[in-house]
C-alpha cells in the first residue's frame, strides 16, 4: 500500500489496453474506460481507512463524490464470477467491504483487490468497443493489472469560469430536460463543513449544467454575490467527503444533495483539487 503514502489524487491506468483510465461515468452510477487522461472524471480521491482484516485499505471518491465499489451483483460482461463494479454513497460506518480497496504488486504493476477479494478488471481485450470494468476473482489476467498514476495537488482554487474538463460521450441527439431533470437538496454547510441534518431544503432543477446550478442556488440564497464566494460541494450519502464540483451533475434523475461552503472558512480552505494538466509524480 506504500504506493498511496502521501498520495490525495490517483488515476487508475489499464496495462493490457494502454491509454485507457478507469473514469467515473457521466451517470454518476457506473464506471468505465477511457482514453479522455484530461479530464476529472478520471481523477479518483484517496481517503485511507482500516479494511474488514483492520489492514490498510483506502477509498476511491470520483468526481461526483462517490465511491468505486465492486457490488455482489452479477455482471453481464468478463468472466462468470464477474460482478458490476459501479459509484456509490458513503452511508454507513464503516464502509462496505467492497468499497475498501488494496493495491497489491504484481510485477512492475499493480492489481486492485476489494474487501470482498475480487479484482478490478477491465473488458474488451478483444472486443476493442467495449468499456466495461467489472470485479471478478483473481486469475492472472493482464486484464486486472493497473498503473497507478499520483496525480499533483492544484497550487490554486479553480475559477468558476474554467471549462468543465469532464467525460464524454458520442451522442446521436442532444439531451432532453426529462433526462436530467432532478431534485436538490442544498444546505450552507458550517465552518467546520459540517451540517445540519434539519436544514435541508429542495428545489428541482431541469438541467445538468453546473453554472446554471450556481446561478439557481445563488437566487435561492438571495445574494447573487456568493456565485463567486461560495464552493459547491456534493455529499454523496451522509458519511461521504465533501466533493468540490468541477463538472456538470451527472445525467439522470437521481437526487444531488449540495453542501454550500463559503470562502475563507476551514472547511473551504481544507478542499485540495487535483491539478489535470501536471506530469504524474513517480
Amino acid at each position: 500500500m506504500d504506493v498511496f503514502n502521501g498520495v490525495r489524487f490517483v488515476r487508475l491506468r489499464c496495462c493490457a489496453r494502454r491509454g485507457k483510465y478507469l473514469a467515473a461515468d457521466v451517470d454518476g452510477l457506473g464506471v468505465c474506460l477511457t482514453s479522455q487522461r484530461g479530464v476529472h472524471n478520471v481523477v479518483w480521491a484517496v481517503h485511507h481507512a482500516a479494511g474488514p482484516d483492520g489492514g490498510p485499505c483506502v477509498l476511491l471518491r470520483g468526481a461526483y463524490g462517490r465511491y468505486l465499489i465492486a457490488t455482489t451483483v452479477q455482471a453481464g460482461t468478463g468472466p462468470s464470477d464477474g460482478v458490476l463494479t459501479t459509484q456509490d454513497d458513503l452511508s454507513t460506518a464503516p464502509p462496505p467491504p467492497g468499497m475498501l480497496w488494496q493495491a497489491i504488486p504484481r510485477r512492475s504493476t499493480f492489481v486492485m483487490r476489494s474487501g470482498t477479494g475480487r479484482y478490478l478488471r477491465a473488458n474488451g481485450r478483444y472486443l476493442r468497443w467495449r468499456r466495461a470494468v467489472t470485479s471478478a476473482g483473481d486469475n492472472g489476467s493482464t486484464m486486472m493489472q493497473w498503473d497507478i498514476e499520483n496525480v499533483p495537488i492544484r497550487m490554486t482554487r479553480p475559477c468558476i469560469l474554467d471549462p468543465t474538463y469532464q467525460l464524454t460521450h458520442a451522442r446521436r441527439r442532444p439531451l432532453t430536460e426529462s433526462e436530467v431533470a432532478r431534485q436538490i437538496r442544498f444546505v450552507r454547510g458550517e465552518t467546520n463543513g459540517s451540517v445540519n441534518e434539519g436544514a435541508w431544503r429542495t428545489m428541482r432543477l431541469n438541467t445538468h449544467n453546473l453554472m446554471q446550478l450556481r446561478l439557481t442556488l445563488a437566487c435561492r440564497l438571495g445574494n447573487s454575490r456568493d456565485v463567486t464566494r461560495t464552493t459547491l460541494c456534493i455529499r454523496a450519502g451522509r458519511n461521504g467527503h465533501l466533493t468540490p464540483l468541477l463538472v456538470d451533475l451527472p445525467i439522470g434523475n437521481n437526487r444531488i444533495d449540495i453542501v454550500i461552503l463559503n470562502h475563507g472558512t476551514l472547511a473551504d480552505n481544507d478542499l485540495r483539487y487535483p491539478d489535470l494538466n501536471a506530469p504524474s509524480i513517480e
